[in-house]
C-alpha cells in the first residue's frame, strides 16, 4: 500500500511541476469531496481510518454527525472544507482528478481546465490517438494548443493488486465507528 500511494504521489508532484495542481470540487482533496458511496477501499484502508477516527474524539463527533445528516461524504468537515482523514484518505479519494481513464474507443479525464459543477460534470472525452505514453505512469495529450498530463493507472503493477483488494464501501467504517 505504501508503495502504491508514493508511485501515485511521485506522479501526482510531477503533473503539478508540469501543469499545476487540479482544481476539482469532486475529490477528497482540500476543495471538496465526491458525492454518493462509490468509493471502495482496502480491509488495510479501513483499518486505518478506522482507528485513528475511533482514537480522535473531534473527528469521530463529526463524522456521525455527518452521518446523520446523511452527508454525501461522511469523512468531509463541512465547516472548515477540508478532509478529516487527509492523511489516510484511500487511493481513490487521492487521484481521481489525476486520472485517465481508458474506455474501448477513447480515454477519458476530469477537465484540466474547471472543476465540476453541482449536476454538471467536465469528463472530456480524448480519441485514443491522440493520447501518447510519455513515461509511466504518465500520460499526455495536446489541448488548445497545450500539453496536459494524467496518471494511466492501468500501467500501474501496484495497483492492479490494490484493485484486487479494494472490495469494501468507504462508509462500511460507520457500522464499526459505532460499536
Amino acid at each position: 500500500m505504501e508503495k502504491l500511494r508514493d508511485i501515485l504521489e511521485n506522479a501526482k508532484k510531477k503533473i503539478v511541476k508540469l501543469n499545476g495542481e487540479r482544481v476539482c470540487n469532486q475529490t477528497s482533496n482540500r476543495c471538496g469531496c465526491c458525492s454518493g458511496d462509490y468509493a471502495l477501499i482496502s480491509l488495510k484502508e479501513k483499518i486505518e481510518i478506522l482507528k485513528f477516527v475511533k482514537s480522535n474524539s473531534g473527528v469521530k463527533e463529526k463524522v456521525l454527525k455527518n452521518k446523520l445528516e446523511e452527508s454525501p461524504c461522511y469523512f468531509r468537515d463541512k465547516e472548515n472544507g477540508v478532509c478529516l482523514i487527509y492523511d489516510l484518505r484511500p487511493i481513490c479519494c487521492r487521484y481521481i482528478s489525476y486520472k485517465i481513464y481508458e474506455k474501448d474507443d477513447c480515454y477519458k479525464t476530469c477537465s484540466p481546465f474547471e472543476p465540476c459543477k453541482k449536476g454538471k460534470s467536465t469528463v472530456i472525452k480524448i480519441e485514443k490517438n491522440r493520447v501518447f505514453t510519455k513515461e509511466i505512469p504518465l500520460k499526455s495529450f495536446f489541448l488548445d494548443d497545450e500539453e496536459y498530463y494524467f496518471i494511466d493507472d492501468n500501467i500501474i503493477s501496484e495497483y492492479q493488486e490494490y484493485k484486487k483488494i479494494q472490495n469494501l464501501r468507504l462508509s462500511s467504517i460507520i457500522d464499526e465507528i459505532e460499536k
